[in-house]
């Protein structure tokens, strides 16, 4: 397996990185599969030590994990666990319970206004392609007071309306969330990308607050399928450090988040 270049990150790396500076320490996080795996641990082993990483199956880490977890579910992950449960516990006593501070979320597509799509593409009754669907998704970005969103950039993510409404984001923008009942102070905080880092205006809108090395604003507004606003102090994000690389790096050091990709034998996933 050919090993990355170690003085320049991967896109990929650069958006897990940067998706891990928006944890806090001592934050509860409800975290989902995929990147927010992967992302919650380096911020663990990085600048948040103190982060509680709660996983929608009931379980709650104490320690970090002998190797990468695969998935929320993965077996790995009751050997470190603080607390094995059942998705009441978590779901219910931390999530519904007002204990959560931060929510991590993967997508197959988000809109403009934070829908996420992780059901299917095309019509719901006869798509083009079906995904795994909710899970506890739709919980965490319901009650969540920060969404995090974390997705591959491609254009076909980004339409301005997702097919299907897994999770809700600010639906149609200024106010709609609230009144369809979700509770106030709650929804998407951020998305972030292999391109750069979005967040939302007032009317609930995503705008691009930041860009990686390599990029720029014009090349993200056409990744887009609407008429992307740009925040006015938009600039270069920073690029991670030797420390965030290395220990990324570590963290998975059979690349099974990192190359995900090439180790699928090479097959795109298509939208």
């Amino acid at each position: 397996m050919p090993s990355p270049d170690k003085r320049t990150p991967t896109p990929v790396e650069r958006m897990i990185v940067a998706a891990s500076h928006l944890v806090e320490d001592h934050a509860v996080l409800m975290v989902g599969t995929q990147w927010p795996i992967i992302v919650s641990l380096l911020a663990r082993a990085t600048h948040a030590p103190g982060a509680v990483i709660c996983y929608e199956g009931g379980i709650v880490l104490q320690d970090m994990p002998g190797r990468i977890p695969l998935f929320t579910a993965d077996p790995v992950v009751q050997s470190c666990a603080a607390f094995l449960g059942e998705s009441l516990d978590t779901l219910g006593m931390v999530l519904h319970g007002g204990r959560c501070r931060m929510a991590l979320l993967s997508a197959a597509s988000v809109d403009r206004f934070g829908n996420i799509n992780t059901t299917c593409i095309g019509p719901y009754v006869s798509p083009t392609l079906r995904f795994g669907g909710s899970g506890g998704a739709c919980d965490f970005g319901s009650l969540s007071p920060r969404t995090v969103i974390i997705l591959e950039h491609d254009r076909r993510r980004f339409p301005e309306r997702v097919d299907f409404i897994t999770t809700p984001g600010y639906l149609d923008g200024g106010g709609e969330r609230y009144r369809a009942g979700l509770r106030p102070r709650t929804g998407p905080y951020a998305v972030v990308t292999t391109l750069g880092l979005f967040r939302f205006n007032e009317a609930g809108e995503m705008i691009l607050s930041g860009f990686h090395e390599g990029t720029d604003v014009e090349e993200i507004r056409g990744q887009v399928q609407w008429d992307l606003k740009v925040a006015d102090d938009v600039g270069p994000l920073p690029s991670p450090t030797p420390l965030e690389l290395d220990t990324l790096r570590r963290l998975d050091p059979e690349r099974m988040y990192l190359e995900y990709k090439r180790l699928l034998e090479g097959k795109e996933i298509s939208l």
